[in-house]
């Protein structure tokens, strides 16, 4: 290489290399102060894309799982609050067995009926006052359903392309509502509704079964749909939609062709889910409000009213039995749940970890190495700088 004056090659040569060494040091230096090996997008443009995503899904899956919890807490609060009602009613049953002694007298049984009276009025108070967060009747909201977000992410269900598997769960789950009915039949019969016509012995049958009623099946029956509660109707309108579905085969590409949504307007009418609709992401908690109802209860002033209250009674503590299995079910997936929550995070941390993390180690030994060569590329520099006048001794 040439000796100049204008250009020193050799300086150049080094600053550049000093300046390398220079960057090297402080991406180092920046990773070991911060513990990451991204601290902006110029370090890993696509890897910290993913770690945000990863870290929308870490932060989403905590609060999934504090969601999960305040399911069994309030899970909890309604099941303890049955307890209770459970406690009233055996005690209701043992002053109707009481009653129904006949060493009694009519005073006797009025006594009796006082204090039975007291604890009806007392269930209620317990459905009526028993609250969960901000004071809303836990009961009465229960019996709507409570939606739990368990989930980091929504999937909302297209109800007008449902797959012909979850057309045919959400039919199911129909007839399973209404008593396993044959909902042809039971369409047949809701066409007929409406006082006039008399309804064939399998149409008498499916109504029967679908809403507990006893009508003749001999074909003399006949019923006014007006005279049903409206509980009842949406029922036999949520059958008769179901009944009107024919599912169709899934097309090529698994998105389905079947336009469920009449159906599901049907279905929430009259309370009836089903998992063809539901965002996985959610568990919706739901108790039957009707098996709190205290109107059949009576009283237990005469033999034959107690007799009928006993019997009352005993379906009573099997409902809220049924209630309060669900509920305790209910807690049990809701454990679940969160286990399987934190499972999740913590390996979502531990990927989100790898990606993000510096490695202490490595970055510790190209802090020295850098050191080193910095230490030897300013000395190199000096050198370097000091070439020009080495060409003036050329000129004496």
């Amino acid at each position: 290489m040439a000796m100049s004056l204008n250009t020193n090659f050799a300086s150049m040569n080094a600053q550049r290399n000093l300046l390398n060494t220079q960057n090297s040091l402080n991406t180092s230096l920046g990773r070991l102060s911060t513990g990451l090996r991204i601290n902006s997008a110029s370090d890993d443009a696509a890897g910290l894309q993913i770690a945000n995503r990863m870290n929308s899904q870490i932060n989403g899956l905590g609060v999934a799982q504090r969601n999960a919890n305040d399911g069994i807490s309030m899970s909890q609060t309604a099941e303890g609050a049955l307890q209770e009602y459970t406690n009233i009613l055996q005690r209701m049953r043992d002053l109707s067995v009481q009653s129904k002694n006949g060493t009694n007298s009519d005073a006797d049984r009025a006594a009796l009926d006082k204090e039975y009276q007291a604890m009806t009025k007392e269930l209620d108070r317990i459905v009526d006052t028993t609250t969960f967060g901000k004071g809303e009747k836990l009961f009465e909201k229960l019996g709507k359903g409570v939606d739990f977000q368990v989930g980091s992410d929504v999937e909302p269900k297209d109800t007008t392309t449902v797959t012909k598997a979850d057309a045919d769960k959400a039919i199911a789950d129909v007839k399973s509502e209404l008593n396993g009915v044959d909902l042809a039949a039971l369409s047949t019969a809701e066409g007929k509704l409406d006082g006039s016509a008399k309804l064939l012995k399998a149409d008498a049958e499916a109504v029967n079964l679908a809403l507990g009623l006893s009508l003749a099946t001999d074909g003399t029956a006949t019923l006014d749909k007006s005279t049903l509660t409206q509980e009842q109707q949406d029922l036999l309108a949520a059958g008769k939609a179901a009944a009107g579905i024919t599912t169709k085969a899934d097309t090529a590409d698994g998105t389905g062709q079947n336009d469920l949504t009449a159906l599901k307007t049907a279905m929430d009418k009259a309370g009836i889910s089903s998992t063809a609709f539901e965002d996985p992401n959610v568990i919706q908690v739901k108790v039957d409000n009707n098996s709190l109802d205290t109107a059949s209860l009576g009283k237990i002033d005469s033999i034959s009213d107690s007799e009928k209250a006993i019997q009352e009674i005993d379906k009573m503590i099997d409902n809220v039995g049924s209630v309060r299995a669900d509920l305790g079910a209910t807690q049990n997936r809701f454990q679940s749940t969160i286990n399987n929550l934190g499972n999740i995070k913590e390996n979502m941390a531990v990927a989100k970890g790898r990606i993000m993390d510096a490695d202490i180690a490595a970055e510790s030994a190209n802090m020295t190495k850098q050191n080193t060569m910095m230490q030897a590329g300013i000395t190199v520099l000096s050198q370097a700088n000091q070439m020009p006048s080495m060409v003036s001794q050329l000129l004496r």
